[in-house]
């Protein structure tokens, strides 16, 4: 790819529709589990100051991507899909990664110095529904993405952080979640046709807590609760989620917010 970013710098932070922020580090050999766990809460630390909320590594030699937790995660998939794009100087790349069996097709648009439009296609990627009743008597869905969970609410957001936080974890009891490596809770809301979520995201080995600024897995939860396509970030900018027998397709505007050595 021609005018691309430099890639001197081992450190990336990249979101996702204005929010989210995957920092990635690049390295040159893979890690053990306990160390990409152990590694990414403290560049999960260093980066938080930088918009940072998940942490990941890329090691291009083996075309694999590792979030710090072992899980799955939209947003960085496409995150890692610029930075291998650049490595490799072309605008399809395929991957492996944590929390999903298969191989990811990302396809990257670089639309100026530092932003991207990215999709990334994951074949056979398995979203599993069922309808539930929590024990306050509020109706939910469980999608089970593998390597994630959401339970979707259609419900207005407990904005505060002591109250999401208190119901993310009882939910989280509740439904016997506790080993599964990032729960989801995500609240939704009708706007117009389109629906805006509020996606609350505990990832269990490096034990990150955050009211995400947008969020690619939940969105596919969300579409596939709702069969809409386009869904509302909290950052007020949008997702695309596809889902069909085939594959589960993500698209956004991406941008690189920050680099370093």
């Amino acid at each position: 790819m021609k005018g691309g970013m430099s890639m001197k710098s081992s450190i990336f932070v990249i979101t996702a529709a204005g929010g989210n922020g995957t920092a990635i580090r690049v390295l040159d050999h893979a890690l053990s589990r306990a160390e990409y766990a152990r590694q990414g809460k403290q560049l999960g630390q260093d980066m938080e100051r930088f918009g940072a909320e998940q942490t990941g590594f890329l090691i291009p030699e083996n075309n694999h991507f590792e979030m710090a937790g072992g899980e799955f995660c939209g947003n960085a998939a496409r995150s890692a899909a610029i930075l291998l794009s650049e490595i490799q100087r072309k605008p399809r790349v395929s991957f492996t990664m944590s929390g999903y069996t298969g191989t990811v097709n990302a396809t990257v648009k670089k639309t100026g110095d530092k932003t991207y439009f990215v999709e990334c296609v994951f074949p056979g990627l398995s979203a599993v529904r069922r309808d539930i009743v929590l024990s306050s008597g509020q109706r939910a869905t469980v999608v089970d993405l593998g390597g994630i969970v959401h339970v979707v609410i259609e419900a207005p957001f407990p904005s505060e952080a002591d109250a999401y936080q208190v119901m993310h974890r009882t939910i989280t009891r509740e439904l016997n979640l506790e080993k599964r490596s990032a729960v989801g809770v995500v609240w939704i809301e009708r706007v117009e046709d389109s629906v805006k979520m509020h996606p609350v995201v505990w990832v269990k080995d490096v034990d990150t807590f955050f009211y995400e600024q947008s969020c690619g897995s939940g969105t596919i939860a969300v579409s596939k609760v709702t069969g809409i396509h386009s869904i509302i970030q909290p950052t007020g900018k949008k997702i695309e989620a596809e889902i069909t027998d085939k594959a589960t397709i993500l698209r956004s505007d991406m941008e690189v917010i920050h680099s370093a050595d």
